[in-house]
């Protein structure tokens, strides 16, 4: 889902011309090679995570030929080897629900960022249907620890927690918006094995393993049509201006 988050994003926001943009929390580059697609002019775009493995799948997957300078980096959101004031935009696509000090990062963002700068946060803004279907089954398997995992990416989605947030780290939010996608496929059990829920509910063996796929599939056939599945998965997106 995080292209199409991003590319959702991309629709809604404009990027200045030439601009230096920093992609926080970049995992395998997806938002930061989309960001590249819109960026006008000759910009310049700094992709950095926590996982060195990460970065590296982002640095084999830079595009090449782009105008844009790249620069990937592994570190530590709270400490980020970056000049005071360098950058004039930054991203968080879904990362932030996965800071262990939001304030620490958040005010971390702000000092990499120019004066007026602006920050763009995605976070999911509820638990997607299909999640919520995965983790109720392994619930319902006596798999509590693998269904808290399926829950992880959804579980900072207060709105108003992440306006103080950003208030509370020097931010003024300009807008506060929401991006609605749709998890399309035709196979709930090919969905599953492509999360890493699959590997818990594999580890549990073929027999109890049917179950719980048997089960999914029927939480989550109201969102089964003709055309297949079609399950909403609605983000926050906030654009944030650094004072």
């Amino acid at each position: 889902m995080f292209e199409p988050l991003a590319r959702a994003t991309m629709a809604k926001i404009e990027l200045s011309d030439g601009a230096h943009v920093i992609d926080i929390a970049c995992g395998t580059g997806v938002a930061a090679r989309i960001i590249a697609e819109h960026l006008p002019g000759a910009g310049r775009i700094v992709g950095t995570d926590i996982s060195e493995a990460m970065v590296q799948v982002a640095k084999e997957s830079e595009p090449s030929g782009s105008r844009h300078e790249f620069t990937w980096f592994a570190a530590d959101v709270v400490d980020l080897p970056c000049d005071p004031e360098s950058f004039d935009i930054a991203f968080v696509q879904q990362g932030l629900q996965f800071f262990p000090d939001k304030p620490a990062a958040l005010a971390e963002v702000a000092r990499v960022l120019k004066p007026g700068g602006l920050l763009y946060i995605t976070c999911w803004a509820e638990i997607s249907p299909f999640n919520g279907s995965i983790a109720d089954a392994l619930e319902a398997a006596g798999a509590a620890d693998a269904a808290g995992k399926a829950r992880a990416p959804f579980s900072f989605r207060d709105g108003d927690m992440i306006a103080a947030l950003l208030d509370e780290a020097g931010f003024v939010v300009e807008r506060r918006d929401s991006v609605e996608l749709y998890r399309q496929f035709d196979n709930p059990k090919d969905q599953v094995m492509s999360l890493p829920a699959g590997k818990d509910i594999t580890a549990m063996g073929e027999k109890q393993a049917d179950i719980v796929f048997s089960d999914i599939e029927r939480r989550l056939s109201p969102y089964l049509s003709d055309e297949g599945y079609a399950v909403p998965q609605k983000a926050h997106l906030f654009a944030a201006r650094r004072l």
